[in-house]
């Protein structure tokens, strides 16, 4: 596949992913990475992801897991109940809303979740967004204030930020593509980018 030599170059064996969506996971899939980040199969609506990552200690090494019955947000319970089987939906600290897409019960995400974040490595962190899942240009902004020096937001919208990267690719699509449909895609924007961190 195109540009994995490059982003190999970038992205250890040792470092951790963070993300909004399944993102982390196609790239420590395709890197053959051990799953040491906790948002693998997963999503966070954007006031709840520019949360987490406000406080990503915190809600890594201390809060709780509580799982609940609806999201807090409309949208929230309506893909579920369109989405191929049920899934669990969790709250960290009673706060930030996660999404466990690809999981099928609440053991299960719990366990995960919680395996995973114990190997995060925060001095080696890659920090990722994408306009998607109500995320607005001030979630944007928000997300290019956050005090991580390797951080990278994909963005259908051309919106001013040094984190930003305005995809043209899906202009007027009101959000950015299926990082697992169009992969390479995401590679090149994250490799030019990216590239710059070294």
């Amino acid at each position: 596949m195109p540009y994995l030599k490059t982003i190999k170059e970038i992205i250890t064996p040792e470092t951790s992913i963070i993300s909004s969506n399944c993102l982390a996971g196609r790239f420590m899939q395709d890197l053959n990475m051990k799953y040491n980040s906790p948002t693998l199969g997963l999503y966070f609506f954007y006031p709840d992801y520019i949360d987490f990552l406000q406080n990503l200690e915190f809600y890594l090494k201390k809060a709780q897991i509580q799982f609940v019955e609806h999201s807090k947000y409309k949208i929230g319970d309506e893909r579920r109940s369109k989405w191929k089987h049920w899934y669990p939906i969790g709250l960290l600290d009673g706060k930030v809303e996660i999404h466990f897409l690809h999981y099928y019960s609440e053991e299960e995400a719990a366990e995960k979740w919680y395996r995973r974040a114990t190997r995060l490595d925060m001095d080696k962190l890659v920090i990722i967004g994408s306009d998607q899942n109500l995320c607005t240009p001030q979630d944007m902004l928000n997300f290019d204030k956050l005090p991580y020096e390797r951080k990278i937001f994909f963005s259908s919208r051309p919106v001013k930020g040094d984190s930003i990267i305005y995809m043209k690719e899906f202009d007027g699509q009101g959000q950015v593509g299926d990082p697992y449909k169009q992969g390479d895609l995401f590679y090149r924007y994250f490799t030019e980018y990216a590239n710059t961190w070294k």
